[in-house]
């Protein structure tokens, strides 16, 4: 599995990717409630995608010719996307988008990165070094925000 920049052409299957991640994996948040999908997957769309390509880093992990993961972060440090193929889940889409964005945020001086996860994916950050930097946050419809943070560690140079 190698991890790049999204392209504009990415844009529909790194969307593609992003609901069903949310629609099959992360039903411990929506509990099936189609009030809280849907107003979760609104905003998920191909052209918001392209703009989200356009305006922040997200990356794109790719297993084969195939997206398997894609992440986002705004250059304030602030992860905005991290969802994974629900083919994908466990074969380490995720865990290496993560590296990739810490890497990114070193090289940018960054002290802190921070997310909002959903519990899903709890579990998944708080293995990885990242600790609950707040109480729990209503999010979409049933759904809950975590804020974690996590200190960015120095890159080494080369």
């Amino acid at each position: 599995m190698q991890v790049r920049p999204a392209q504009i052409a990415d844009a529909d299957h790194a969307i593609d990717v992003v609901r069903r991640s949310i629609q099959e994996l992360c039903d411990l948040d929506h509990r099936g409630d189609l009030a809280t999908l849907s107003m979760w997957l609104s905003n998920k769309t191909a052209d918001n995608m392209r703009r989200w390509i356009a305006a922040h880093t997200v990356l794109v992990a790719i297993e084969g010719e195939q997206i398997a993961g894609v992440a986002s972060v705004r250059s304030d440090g602030a992860v905005l996307l991290n969802y994974v193929a629900p083919e994908a889940r466990f074969k380490g889409a995720c865990k290496l988008l993560m590296h990739e964005i810490e890497l990114w945020a070193s090289h940018r001086g960054l002290e802190w990165l921070t997310l909002d996860s959903t519990a899903t994916a709890l579990r998944f950050y708080l293995s990885n070094g990242w600790a609950i930097a707040g109480p729990p946050q209503p999010g979409f419809g049933v759904t809950m925000r975590h804020p974690m943070r996590k200190a960015v560690t120095v890159a080494p140079t080369t």
